[in-house]
């Protein structure tokens, strides 16, 4: 018998017995900065939600119509349709219609109604089932598209400490849209430091933010996280024209390569505690496509795996008390 044959005959039972490894799985992620936009049904998120292994979404605040319902009833029908893979949130319709309704003194002055029935309305949603708390905007000066929201109140004032006080209380983040403008990093600091059993996650990672000023800010404060949402590209392309801080990362596309800065990997890898993903708005499902890769391939990528682990979904686990789907 010639011996290549001899060798097949000995090597086909093992090579008929093995089987091609498993593709391994993506690491799941948690998005806990989300709207779901006017275009958005729940059927059509969960089916997005199944194709690109997201496992869970915070909401920040559903964005609203009035032949939709306000931004509270739009999440809590998503909620009815995907269960504990979503959190609903609460306070984004009501702190606007209060605003629109007082202006900024909603925020500072002790005789404000408006402030009262926000408050209240948090309150008794995020005390009795898992809700989040909508996004803030203590300052949105440059960053809104919003002229409503294109201003700076104190983070500080009399509507932030109630809400701390609640949050405090419930164990639920205070989501904070918030530019680095000095004041607001003060005033901020003294909410912190009044607040010390209380959460805050800074919306976009501060927004205008260097990562050396979120940097120094973690190690000051240990109840502050950052969620990484539209400091991203394709979200950021247009703002990083005028303001080259506002991207952090981003996916491939033509002649270029998925890539994130090196002062934000390192600061990552320097607190793999304190940073978590987000999608934010999203013009379309395409867009949002590009958001998902994106995180995957110029952010968790470019992470160790321990690092990327918590990133994508161990720091959200534990800080949103999310349970498995």
């Amino acid at each position: 018998m010639k011996p290549f044959l001899l060798l097949g005959l000995v090597l086909w039972p093992l090579l008929a017995g093995a089987q091609t490894p498993a593709a391994p799985q993506p690491l799941p992620i948690a998005d806990v900065h989300f709207h779901l936009m006017r275009f958005m049904t729940p059927e059509d998120l969960g089916a997005r939600m199944a194709r690109h292994h997201i496992r869970w979404v915070v909401s920040a605040g559903a964005i609203g119509s009035p032949q939709l319902g306000n931004s509270t009833y739009r999440d809590g029908q998503v909620r009815k349709v995907l269960g504990a893979r979503f959190v609903p949130a609460v306070g984004g319709s009501e702190s606007y219609v209060a605003e629109r309704t007082e202006g900024t003194r909603l925020y500072t002055d002790p005789q404000s109604t408006e402030r009262f029935l926000v408050l209240d309305a948090v309150e008794s949603l995020v005390g009795k089932e898992q809700r989040s708390i909508a996004e803030t905007f203590p300052n949105a000066e440059r960053s809104s598209l919003d002229p409503l929201r294109r201003r700076r109140v104190p983070t500080d004032s009399l509507f932030f400490r109630e809400l701390m006080a609640i949050a405090e209380k419930t164990g639920t983040p205070v989501p904070m849209h918030m530019e680095w403008h000095p004041d607001s990093v003060a005033q901020l600091g003294k909410l912190l430091t009044e607040f010390a059993k209380g959460t805050v996650v800074l919306s976009h990672c501060g927004k205008t933010t260097t990562a050396d000023d979120i940097r120094k800010f973690l190690v000051q404060y240990p109840n502050v996280f950052c969620d990484l949402g539209y400091r991203s590209a394709p979200q950021a392309t247009d703002e990083s024209r005028s303001d080259p801080l506002r991207m952090i990362f981003w996916g491939g596309a033509f002649m270029r390569s998925a890539g994130l800065k090196p002062e934000w990997l390192q600061l990552v890898e320097d607190h793999p505690d304190r940073f978590m993903v987000a999608i934010d708005d999203v013009t379309s499902w395409e867009q949002f496509d590009e958001v998902v890769t994106a995180i995957r391939t110029g952010l968790l990528d470019k992470l160790t795996p321990a690092t990327a682990e918590k990133v994508a979904f161990r720091n959200a686990v534990r800080v949103y008390r999310l349970t498995a789907p």
